[in-house]
């Protein structure tokens, strides 16, 4: 279509001229014809091929019809008003709007193209037009104003003209040397040239009064219409503001015209020097000094531009300085970015994309490598996206030896990228480089790998096996001889050589198999599949197996071993949780049959383990789950679930048979079991629930825990679960959660149970007892809290507390009676006496309440004179050294015999009132309190009886020769306030009196 066109416009302004020249009486006829139709096909092109900025082009078509407004002018004014004016309104048309529409039309064409240094260019541009001015004002102007005939406004029209036609030649060569060679810009050349051409004639013609239409100038302006046209008509109009990369072959010929441009002055000055005596001399050198300003000017920039080449080549340097240490794409492209954005002015927005192909992409033959400016709204979508917001991007082709790498773009303003591109060329092929040395670098250690895993293969202990679609072995690895034995596996079927454990998956789950062996045992082995018969170097199932028979065996140990306690050799916690987790199942069928667990603790092992040692406590251990394996129903499941805790699980049988069991394992337990060589009470404390009590194995163990806690907490020997224990669980739950706070808030109060002389009935002393004040439950005794804080760490505090206060007590009581010095026995557990510093803090608290020594007696349980430990017996010595006495407290319920009392330094013992209540009663216990007693006195000890609750009790205790006791016989245990009324009735100050003249 624009072909035809062309072609058809070419004929019909060939037509026109011809018709202007042969007819000039109708001249202006056709000279319109030809203006129109040139105007027409400006416009078609413009908006046919919508180049990147039409504004110069629409520059140039006003500038074209302001041309033909002001010929018609001209015309009109010479032919119709038959005036020769000068200036006319033809003047004032050219000078207001032709020239200036025009030059600003070539100017922004000119500079559309290839936006260089703006700075350099203007330089250029002055250089040339003052060469070009010089010349035109010797030549031209000068001979106007030097002309007598005319007047001012004559002579500032004729110094105007060919002002215009040095800035129109100026703008010419500029676009003659920066444009990208075309059609239309030669089209673009010869219109303005004809146009230069005929405005200089014009002039001269027009002050000589000697122009009409159908002369040489009116032909130059028709060529003049008709080269605009066609230049705007072809295609090649819109490379003139497409955005394209400067070479330096671009810049040369511009150097060669602006020198010489410079030689203008010394030209002129030597042909007038030449001709006769120069006229112009001043003209040449004030041109000829603006010359060399500006080019000074101009080296001063070319110097700069020295420098910031310097600054790129430095950062050039360090780019590749970089990739050379790069050993991944990713560096590279780092690297690029970082490079890139030094190069660019500080702060130019902008975006890069390194795009990088498959290695061995051959060149398709295109220029696609080289480098280009590109539209991003042309880019494929996904890089256009990466390149948003900017309009251009400069593209640089990744390439080395014919192959194709990738691709480097940048996207910023087209000023930036102009700057931009000759380093840009020496980065992207830099990175091409390095990118080839990667991939190269990566394809040997490829290469490498092979060498090395097939080296593995054929070494590796797992054995690697090929089956074909025929499932039949293909390929094995050299290690399947030794999994295999025999021959070699090559070609038999696959089911021949795994088969799967009972109940397990088919060959090539991924699961445990059997590896059948030559002699016809089997190795148990993990077999791994990957199907790669789609790869045609392996084309099968690829099988690996790991031998894993040793593994296997050893799991298998360390399974029993973990259901197994060590120690005892029974089960363990695991085991023991398992079996009433079946249990429960079991009961919960309709058939099934009630189940029943006991807990079992031993009462004082820690005390045992503490004093005896730990190989004691092993062996109590040991001896006492023999005993326990054997008292039980053959039935019942025995467990050591941990420390001193046992479980008995009872299937299948009746409540009844369970509370025999329960009652036949204390009895049992009795008689005192032999442990390391010592005689050790063993007594167990038992909770007991049945899968009626529970729906599931946590919960039956929780509600037998529970029973296990208050058969323990109220000294029952066992006890079955029932709903009132949830009750006392919670109670005891909140005792354990305040006792801390208590010891701060100092909630504990002491109670003082009288210890009196039994024949005389006269008081001797005092046992402090301490009970808690609790803010809920109100006077709670020691045998709920004691083992509380013996079990929270907080019986040594709790200790020291009502040591203080029963001394300073005892201090209170000594003032109402000094002369009679009573007594204040204090009990001391195992942990409090073993703990650090104990005597030490005693001994610092009757210094401090200035209390004598032997007022303070301390009581100790029997557990903590068993085995030979140096510490305690230094401890009791230094307390009996220092005059404190020492009583053994609840004599005769221990664990050992009355052997060691004369190994002991002791002052006193206290029989336990389990010994006092039938000793009215039983001949027998009667004979042996009487023994104790006897013995006490014979190794010198006072003897105090507790739980003296009859006139009978005290009485029998006084005929075998007891000294002292206490009990309800005399009172309960009195808050302090209580006591001094209870020593008035008891005590008469009479007595007192005796007491202290005696």
């Amino acid at each position: 279509m624009t072909r035809r066109l062309t072609w058809a416009y070419a004929l019909c302004a060939l037509t026109l001229a011809v018709c202007y020249i042969v007819v000039p009486a109708a001249g202006l006829l056709w000279f319109a014809g030809i203006v129109v139709s040139t105007l027409a096909v400006m416009g078609y092109g413009v908006v046919r091929h919508r180049p990147r900025r039409r504004q110069p082009w629409w520059l140039w078509v006003a500038g074209s019809l302001a041309l033909a407004v002001g010929t018609a002018t001209a015309v009109v004014q010479n032919d119709v008003l038959h005036s020769s004016a000068f200036p006319s309104m033809a003047d004032a048309v050219s000078l207001g709007a032709t020239f200036p529409l025009l030059l600003l039309g070539l100017l922004r064409l000119s500079r559309s193209g290839a936006r260089n240094r703006d700075w350099a260019t203007v330089i250029d541009s002055l250089i040339f037009t003052a060469g070009a001015g010089l010349l035109a004002w010797v030549f031209l102007i000068d001979p106007y104003l030097s002309d007598p005939g005319l007047n001012a406004a004559q002579k500032a029209v004729s110094i105007a003209y060919p002002l215009c036609d040095v800035l129109l030649l100026a703008i010419m060569v500029r676009l003659a040397l920066e444009a990208r060679r075309c059609w239309s810009v030669v089209l673009l050349l010869t219109s303005g040239a004809v146009l230069l051409v005929s405005d200089v004639v014009f002039s001269l013609r027009r002050l000589d009064g000697d122009w009409g239409l159908g002369s040489f100038v009116d032909l130059g302006w028709i060529v003049f219409f008709v080269a605009g046209g066609l230049a705007a008509l072809h295609p090649s109009m819109v490379w003139l503001t497409e955005p394209r990369v400067i070479g330096s072959t671009q810049l040369k010929p511009r150097r060669a015209a602006l020198g010489i441009a410079s030689l203008v002055a010394p030209g002129i000055l030597f042909a007038e020097a030449l001709a006769g005596p120069v006229n112009n001399g001043v003209v040449i050198a004030v041109g000829s000094a603006a010359l060399v300003a500006l080019s000074l000017s101009r080296v001063w920039l070319a110097a700069r531009s020295v420098g910031h080449a310097l600054v790129r080549e430095r950062e050039l340097r360090r780019a590749c300085e970089a990739l050379l240490s790069a050993t991944e794409v990713s560096a590279v492209e780092r690297v690029v970015r970082g490079a890139v954005s030094s190069l660019l002015r500080a702060g130019t927005p902008h975006r890069i994309v390194l795009q990088v192909h498959a290695p061995g992409v051959p060149e398709d033959g295109t220029d696609d490598d080289a480098m280009s400016m590109r539209y991003v709204a042309q880019l494929p979508a996904r890089l256009a996206r990466e390149l948003g917001g900017f309009e251009l991007a400069l593209h640089c082709g990744l390439s080395i030896g014919g192959v194709r790498l990738g691709e480097l773009w940048v996207a910023a303003t087209e000023r930036a990228l102009v700057d931009l591109q000759e380093s840009a060329r020496v980065l992207a092929g830099q990175a091409a480089s390095m990118i080839d040395r990667i991939a190269l670098s990566q394809e040997i250690t490829r290469r490498n790998s092979e060498a090395y895993f097939r080296t593995l293969v054929l070494n590796a202990t797992d054995v690697i096996l090929i089956v074909g679609g025929d499932d039949r072995v293909t390929y094995a690895s050299p290690s399947a001889r030794q999994l295999f034995g025999g021959d070699d596996v090559v070609g038999r079927p696959i089911a021949g050589l795994l088969c799967t454990p009972p109940g397990g998956p088919a060959v090539g789950s991924g699961e445990l198999h059997l590896a059948r062996r030559a002699d016809g045992a089997t190795a148990e082995v993990e077999v791994t599949v990957r199907d790669l018969t789609g790869e045609p170097t392996v084309g099968g199932l690829v099988l690996t197996l790991h031998d894993v028979t040793e593994r296997r065996r050893l799991e298998r140990e360390l399974l029993d071993r973990a259901y197994l306690d060590q120690l005892t050799g029974l089960g363990n916690r695991l085991r023991f949780q398992d079996g009433v987790q079946a249990a429960v199942a079991g009961a919960a069928r309709p058939d099934g049959a009630t189940a029943a667990v006991l807990l079992i603790d031993i009462d004082g092992f820690r005390t045992v383990n503490d004093t005896m040692g730990q190989d004691v406590g092993d062996e109590l251990l040991r001896a006492f789950g023999r005993r326990l394996v054997g008292v039980c129903p053959g039935t019942a499941t025995v467990a050591r679930l941990g420390a001193d805790e046992f479980g008995v699980l009872v299937t299948a049988a009746e409540v009844d048979r369970v509370e025999e069991t329960a009652q036949r394992i204390l009895d049992e337990f009795g008689a005192p079991i032999v442990a390391g060589g010592s005689v050790v009470s063993a007594r167990p404390s038992i909770g007991m629930a049945t899968t009626a009590d529970a729906a599931d194995a946590t919960q039956l163990l929780g509600t037998a825990d529970v029973a296990l806690n208050c058969a323990k907490s109220m000294g029952n020997r066992w006890r079955r679960y029932s709903s009132a224990m949830g009750a006392q669980t919670m109670r005891r739950m909140r005792l354990r959660t305040d006792l801390d706070q208590a010891l701060a808030d100092d909630a504990f109060v002491l109670h003082y149970q009288p210890i009196v002389d039994l024949e005389s009935g006269r008081p001797h002393g005092f046992e402090a007892l301490v009970r808690w004040q609790h803010p809920s439950f109100g006077l709670v005794p020691p045998l709920e809290f004691i083992e509380i804080a013996e079990e929270c760490g907080l019986i040594v505090p709790l200790g020291d507390w009502v040591m203080r206060h029963a001394i300073d007590a005892t201090v209170r009581l000594r003032r109402l009676d000094p002369a009679e010095g009573l007594t204040m026995s204090v009990n001391v557990s195992v942990r409090q006496f073993r703990s650090p510093g104990f005597v030490q803090r005693v001994l610092g608290e009757l210094a401090r309440a200035q209390l004598p020594a032997d007022a303070l007696i301390v009581e100790i349980t029997e557990s903590l004179l068993l085995g030979d430990d140096e510490h305690i017996h230094t401890d009791l010595a230094a307390l009996r050294g220092a005059g404190v006495r020492v009583s053994i407290d609840d004599f005769g319920t221990g664990y050992s015999s009355l052997s060691y009392l004369h190994r002991v330094a002791v002052d006193a013992l206290k029989l336990d009132r389990s010994f006092v209540e039938t000793v009215g009663s039983s001949p027998r216990q009667y004979d042996l309190v009487r023994g104790i007693v006897q013995l006490a006195h014979t190794l010198d000890l006072d003897v105090v009886a507790e739980g003296i609750e009859t006139a009978t009790h005290r009485q029998r205790l006084v005929d075998m020769g007891c000294g002292f006791g206490q009990g309800y016989l005399f009172t309960r245990p009195l808050p302090y306030a209580d006591v001094p009324a209870w020593l008035d009735r008891n005590y008469t100050t009479t007595e007192r009196v005796e007491s202290a003249a005696a």
